[in-house]
């Protein structure tokens, strides 16, 4: 299998690089660059996050995005004259007409403040934004999620936003989503430090989509610097760099459900700060075992600090402070038959101290990064007063329990990376982090005065990990990406587990409209030691423990932009896992513990589409075909029943999947329509095949402006057919249905105007 796709993809990649490369192949000699620094005009403060477009007449060649000190570089261009705009909200853009010579150019900008800085208003760059949005990095080609240009209701979990915006990504009903078949190897970059995606057992918000400036999700072909990482969701917070701006925003909708939502930002002189907080309220908070909707009530409450101080132009210290609580009934399992009234609450929180030094004055200096972290959480059930015991585990037909959980733990730890350019075509990152966790676990399992298999034991163990990699482009059209990382992991109960992890990418730029690369990286990914639990049996026997993942994967792919308004990327990937890895959910509950398989293999295929004019309809599509197996025994967690001793489909991991989306932005108004489908996967013996199904989701609004005001409504409706469908099969956990259609209406309002 993985032959026929390597094959596949060479074809392809030989039949585009004819077919769309204009001109002959360029000497080395015949390539420029370009990279410089993005200032305030008025104080010389660095701009994070402007856009950078490189223009010829009225076509946008290539593009990216300035770093948080303000660096912008772009390689690869053809020598000759061009127009290079700058442009961020809340700034006047910028823009320069310039011949480019052989080598190296440097082209600062300084960007004067707009007297206008409502949100939206102030980017008259549209199509240009539009234009090269698909083009800001044609070596990763990484997709790009921007909160002012998305649509998702406010009950969306970000969840949704993976689910919709990654090819084969697939969401599971716990809250947690599945990235090509794997159910452990993905994980968030807040502000560049990592945050597991199972923080407080995946069900609290890590983030808000009004917090966020952007996320780029990278996806495979990781370099070293990522480490146990198969996908990485890399979100970047907003960094105020305009006056005092402030919103405030509340919603209806169906399932009794509110909210509303405050934030508030502003820069002044070295300083800068961001706040924002929501709270949610829902009666339909988890997807349930059962079309009818019972025993579903939730409330979260999610906050967002950030304080930045700016020193010099190259020297930047910033402090994230994240908060998040989730309360929320429990609906009965429908492996269990017996409805339960549970109740189970998580908290959750962050807090990084990050320090950005750049030694010189544009992407191509180098920068000293320094990151203290510290994250909290804990895990609560309560079963109800009246609850009938309906828990077995494996191997156990005779003796019912009931379930209690009280889980907390602590995370310390530090980050640091060094980037060394050596020359134009050559440069160096070298990095390494530690953490310490600790806490309690007090799970324990009962009828009446009967205790069962219990894990009452202290959370002790340690993460170190240390990574070097290099970018070498001998040629123009030629660029080696090559790493290996080492990483050694302790945790009580397991032991020391590690392993050195080469990784390399071999990328063919023939223009800068087409890439074509292979790459392998070796994985290990170990389970967090927070999500650990020992069962300890009344006998005093212990579980086997679930060990890191250990396989490797190989991936091969090409893009190419046909025009300034369409871009593809076709990917072909194979995985193999010796042991695997997934997450089996207690049914009845929300807690989930890690399982290890014997072996798991993926093969998969994936295709995205993106169209992005110069006019206000964008759209785009991605499919794909993925198959995750898992052979051979399942050892660790609660299971329910003896698991299959021959190949079987892993849970969650619909075999076809597509998203697609059109979105319409003009004049304050927007619209917009997104469609998810699932083909359905034969698995497990309760509910059998789990059928295709096809969700439209959609939205429409417009801002109003008045002096310095805004105010915009808005309209959701999600499940817009109200089809009927089951999220997973029945293995590890039964089945559940997703959300019925359902309204929400919002109104959310804006100022920059405020005394002093």
């Amino acid at each position: 299998m993985l032959r026929s796709i390597v094959i596949s993809i060479i074809i392809f990649t030989a039949f585009q690089v004819t077919a769309f490369s204009q001109a002959p192949v360029p000497e080395k000699s015949d390539r420029a660059s370009i990279s410089g620094k993005i200032t305030e005009k008025a104080d010389g403060h660095p701009i994070a996050y402007a856009e950078v477009a490189v223009m010829r007449g009225n076509d946008v060649v290539t593009g990216t995005i300035a770093d948080e000190l303000g660096n912008y570089e772009i390689r690869n261009l053809i020598p000759g004259r061009y127009t290079i705009v700058a442009y961020i909200v809340g700034f006047k853009k910028s823009q320069t007409n310039t011949d480019l010579a052989l080598g190296r150019n440097e082209l600062n900008f300084a960007l004067e403040a707009s007297d206008i800085t409502l949100e939206g208003v102030t980017v008259t760059a549209n199509s240009q934004n539009k234009a090269h949005r698909e083009k800001l990095d044609i070596i990763t080609n990484a997709l790009l999620f921007q909160e002012n240009t998305y649509h998702a209701a406010p009950t969306s979990l970000p969840s949704t936003i993976i689910q919709q915006n990654i090819p084969g990504a697939v969401q599971a009903p716990t809250g947690e989503v599945h990235i090509r078949g794997q159910h452990a190897e993905y994980s968030y970059y807040v502000d560049g430090v990592p945050i597991p995606e199972t923080q407080s057992e995946g069900m609290t918000e890590l983030f808000d989509p009004r917090v966020v400036d952007r996320i780029t999700f990278r996806v495979g072909d990781l370099p070293a610097e990522y480490g146990d990482a198969l996908a990485v969701i890399d979100v970047k917070t907003k960094i105020p760099a305009t006056k005092l701006h402030a919103n405030a925003s509340g919603y209806l909708g169906s399932f009794n459900s509110s909210g509303q939502s405050l934030s508030f930002n502003a820069h002044t002189g070295n300083f800068a700060y961001f706040f924002a907080g929501s709270r949610k309220v829902t009666d339909r908070r988890i997807d349930t075992p059962m079309p009818d909707i019972f025993h579903d009530h939730g409330q979260d409450l999610y906050g967002l600090g950030k304080v930045q101080y700016i020193f010099s132009p190259n020297d930047i210290l910033a402090l994230d402070l994240d908060f998040s609580n989730s309360k929320f009934q429990v609906p009965y399992d429908s492996t269990g038959g017996i409805t339960m009234n549970d109740n189970q609450q998580q908290n959750g929180g962050f807090q990084n101290l990050i320090y950005r030094h750049g030694f010189g004055d544009d992407a191509n200096s180098g920068e000293l990064f320094i990151a203290v972290t510290h994250r909290q959480g804990t895990s609560t059930y309560t079963p109800g007063t009246n609850d009938v015991p309906s828990f077995f585990f494996s191997g156990d037909t005779t003796t019912a329990y009931n379930i209690k959980e009280d889980r907390k733990f602590n995370v310390y730890g530090i980050k640091s990376d060094v980037s060394l350019p050596v020359k134009d075509n050559l440069s160096f990152k070298v990095g390494a982090s530690n953490y310490w966790t600790s806490g309690n676990e007090n799970f324990s399992t009962f009828n009446g005065n009967i205790v069962g298999p219990q894990s009452i034991e202290a959370l002790q163990g340690y993460d170190f990990g240390s990574y070097v990699q290099t970018v070498y482009q001998p040629l123009p059209i030629f660029q080696v990406d090559a790493g290996v990382r080492y990483d050694l992991h302790y945790a009580k109960g397991i032991g020391s587990e590690s392993q050195v992890s080469p990784k390399v990418k071999l990328t063919y730029i023939p223009d800068l409209s087409t890439t074509a690369y292979v790459y392998y990286g070796r994985l290990f990914v170990p389970v967090l030691i927070e999500q650990l639990r020992q069962i300890t049996g009344a006998t005093g026997t212990v579980s086997q423990p679930t060990k890191a993942v250990r396989g490797n994967y190989f991936e091969a792919g090409i893009t190419h932009s046909f025009t300034n308004s369409i871009s593809t990327k076709l990917v072909g990937y194979y995985t193999e896992e010796n042991p695997g890895m997934d997450d089996n959910t207690i049914p009845g509950t929300n807690l989930q513990t890690a399982v290890n398989i014997q072996e798991i293999f993926v093969r998969g295929a994936e295709l995205g589409i993106d169209y992005h004019p110069e006019g206000p309809l964008t759209g785009y599509f991605n499919l794909a075909v993925s198959h995750a197996q898992g052979v051979g025994t399942t050892t660790g967690g609660f299971l329910p029943a003896l698991p299959p001793t021959t190949a079987f489909d892993l849970d969650h991991d619909q075999r076809i999947t597509y998203s697609l989306g059109v979105n319409y932005d003009k004049s304050g108004y927007f619209a917009s329509m997104v469609g998810s489908y699932g083909s359905g996967l034969a698995n497990g013996t309760v509910n059998g095949h789990v059928n295709p199904h096809l969700i439209f989701d959609g939205s429409l609004g417009k801002t109003f402006y008045w002096n310095n005001f805004s105010i915009k409504p808005e309209l959701y409706v999600n499940n817009i057919l109200n089809h009927q469908y089951l999220l997973k099969g029945s293995f590890f956990s039964g089945a559940a249905w997703g959300t019925p259609r359902s309204f929400i209406f919002k109104v959310s309002i804006g100022s920059d105007s405020f005394p002093g």
